[in-house]
């Protein structure tokens, strides 16, 4: 089995591939659904959260509101860390559970859909890294398109996420995103061939 590392910057096309691989039925774990997973059902993270952050991150109903935790956690490179330092340790215990899971049911690839990836500390743990990337200004453009996020909003969002320059060396295939999504899903499917074609030749059933 092999175990890939997807990611990509806010608005940068890497849900459009993960979706496209899901439907062509491969195994996608969302690194996200288990980040929101942590902040409902862990009692300990969310008190943890509340003392970092304030009351003001607690919903009417007593959860944690994400887009409060989002907004007060987005403002700085140090508090996207606290943030990190309370949530990743729990949700990689969820992802690590996951992965084995899937390698119990016989999957061949399984993908890891996270954004953080690079933040979370595993590329070690992951046999391929695949990074989707798109200008900045394509990508902010996106945000105010899609999301109606503020100027202001949309520079917090990009400041809290290492650059994609960062991620570039550090990773074994590249997506650039800047054209039609036809283009980009034939640039996806090109790189599902090749990582499947890896797993056929280490199963000798080339």
């Amino acid at each position: 089995m092999i175990t890939v590392g997807l990611t990509g910057n806010v608005a940068g096309g890497k849900t459009v591939v993960a979706d496209r691989w899901r439907d062509a039925g491969v195994a996608v774990i969302d690194a996200d659904r288990l980040g929101h997973a942590v902040l409902t059902d862990d009692r300990e993270v969310q008190q943890t959260l509340i003392e970092a952050f304030g009351t003001e991150i607690v919903d009417a109903d007593g959860s944690i509101d994400r887009v409060a935790l989002g907004g007060r956690a987005f403002r700085s490179l140090e508090a996207t860390a606290r943030l990190n330092a309370i949530v990743h340790p729990p949700l990689l215990e969820r992802l690590d559970r996951e992965i084995d899971a899937n390698r119990r049911e016989g999957h061949r690839v399984v993908v890891v859909d996270a954004a953080l990836i690079f933040e979370f500390g595993i590329p070690e743990d992951l046999d391929r890294i695949v990074l989707v990337t798109a200008p900045r200004e394509v990508r902010a453009t996106r945000l105010a398109q899609q999301r109606g996020l503020s100027s202001e909003r949309i520079e917090e969002l990009m400041a809290a996420q290492m650059p994609d320059e960062e991620k570039v060396d550090r990773s074994d295939y590249v997506i650039v995103n800047d054209g039609p999504i036809e283009l980009l899903l034939e640039k996806a499917d090109a790189v599902l061939a090749d990582i499947q074609g890896e797993v056929s030749k280490c199963a000798g059933l080339d």
